[in-house]
């Protein structure tokens, strides 16, 4: 451990230990403003979505067909990505545009969206943006040559029956294996499984990245590093969420002491997944989806290699050096919001009476589990529980045990954040956020355009 984190952490050991539940009422509770993260979009109207979605289709048109005679990678490498979504009208503005817009940016220029949601406004304004490919397959906009082929997918994959993650990973297996298949037939080259709150981010371009990847690898594996947010009131996550806990397979020195400076009561450092996600070659042959974070595939032809694979057999997946950005709970709204749709009633019922065995049927990380199970007991247990495990401020937690440290001096030169980023532990991550300024700026010019003189 470097000897400004060891002091840190030293230090830490010797104060006395406290209640971790009265901790929250001294834990500090910064605003956007007062962090400087505020952002240029609050995301608090619907009137420019229509005008966003133009600029979504002009930016498309500019990075991916490059007719505008404009600097840009134009379409020499086709990348695509598929996500399984439910949102409303809102959804779509505040978190499905702006990552479009991100990835838009980068060079991915298709995208199959399975759409589960309910609301017709919603479906006919994703069918506004070029770059978009609905895969309709559930009520109330099933196509019915899609219903009848969930259907039979459903009766032979088990987990399909059952609820919760369990169903979400059939609804993404069965997307998946439709967005292959389209993106197979459009001639696209990669394809990337990418939920909404995930962002790409590559080393230094999409297309010089995926040129780096040796020829006979079929699949690569894209480690995620795990949002933490600073201010209590974040309303768009892109701009206002800019540091992230670094996989410790990205580093594996990180992983040594990244246990030291875990943030909150729960028993892991990423409360989520942390085994990465899969971007595949879909100009190769067969493939289909094997699980959320992998994919499978036949032997071809093009995967030979005279000493590592000579038979051209599937090969294993290849290290990449993009990475996912996974900005999950970045509001004590979205631990409510979350569970609103996690699971159908009864689990309210078996959260409250902490019935775990029931919850685990529906919920498999624990962490979703205890967040749902804070969601059940109302608003401020479902603050408190986010304050406690997803905000770094003064004063936030660890626990040990059934007790608690607290941590200090966390902002400013010298304080905890800036070590923990100096030695890798975090990252602070700012392209998607003035990604999206820049978009911003260019959309308020169009929308200021279009008014009358």
């Amino acid at each position: 451990m470097p000897p400004e984190l060891r002091d840190y952490f030293l230090a830490m050991q010797a104060t006395p230990d406290v209640n971790c539940t009265a901790q929250l009422a001294n834990q500090s509770r910064p605003t956007s403003a007062e962090l400087g993260l505020s952002p240029w979009d609050p995301m608090d109207e619907l009137e420019s979505l229509p005008t966003r979605i133009a600029f979504l289709n002009q930016l498309t048109e500019q990075v991916c067909t490059n007719r505008s005679s404009r600097p840009g990678p134009g379409a020499s490498l086709r990348v695509a990505a598929y996500t399984v979504w439910m949102g409303d009208t809102w959804g779509l503005r505040r978190a499905l545009l702006p990552w479009l817009q991100w990835h838009t940016q980068l060079g991915v220029c298709r995208f199959y969206v399975a759409f589960q949601g309910t609301n017709q406004t919603t479906l006919e304004a994703l069918r506004g943006i070029a770059s978009v490919r609905l895969i309709l397959f559930s009520p109330p906009f099933a196509d019915p040559g899609l219903a009848r082929d969930w259907e039979a997918f459903a009766v032979k994959y088990p987990r399909a029956q059952q609820q919760g993650n369990s169903r979400l990973m059939a609804l993404q297996n069965f997307a998946g294996r439709q967005a292959v298949a389209l993106a197979q037939a459009e001639g696209q080259h990669w394809l990337a499984h990418i939920d909404a709150d995930e962002l790409l981010l590559p080393a230094t371009t999409l297309q010089g990245d995926l040129d780096a990847v040796p020829e006979h690898y079929a699949c690569i594996r894209m480690l995620n590093h795990e949002s933490l947010v600073e201010s209590v009131d974040v309303v768009n996550k892109i701009e206002e969420v800019t540091l992230f806990k670094t996989n410790e397979n990205a580093k594996s020195h990180v992983g040594r002491w990244r246990w030291d400076f875990r943030i909150g009561t729960h028993s892991r450092v990423f409360m989520m997944y942390y085994n990465g996600k899969p971007m595949v070659r879909t100009d190769r042959g067969k493939v289909w989806p094997n699980g959320p974070h992998d994919f499978q595939g036949e032997a071809h032809a093009s995967f030979k290699h005279p000493k590592l694979n000579p038979r051209g057999k599937w090969p294993r997946k290849f290290n990449s050096s993009i990475a996912v950005l996974h900005l999950t709970l970045t509001n004590w709204q979205d631990v409510i919001g979350k569970a609103r749709v996690s699971c159908p009633p009864e689990y309210r019922e078996a959260a409250l009476a902490g019935n775990r065995t029931k919850l685990s049927e529906c919920l498999l990380l624990n962490a979703d589990r205890e967040a749902y199970t804070a969601a059940a007991r109302g608003e401020e247990a479902a603050k408190a529980w986010w304050m406690a495990n997803c905000l770094l401020s003064e004063g936030s937690v660890r626990g040990d045990g059934t007790r608690c440290r607290a941590y200090r001096g966390v902002r400013g030169h010298g304080g905890l954040i800036d070590g923990l980023t100096r030695h890798g532990v975090l990252h602070r991550i700012l392209a998607p956020q003035q990604t999206l300024r820049a978009h911003e700026l260019a959309i308020r010019a169009l929308l200021q355009s279009a008014k009358p003189p």
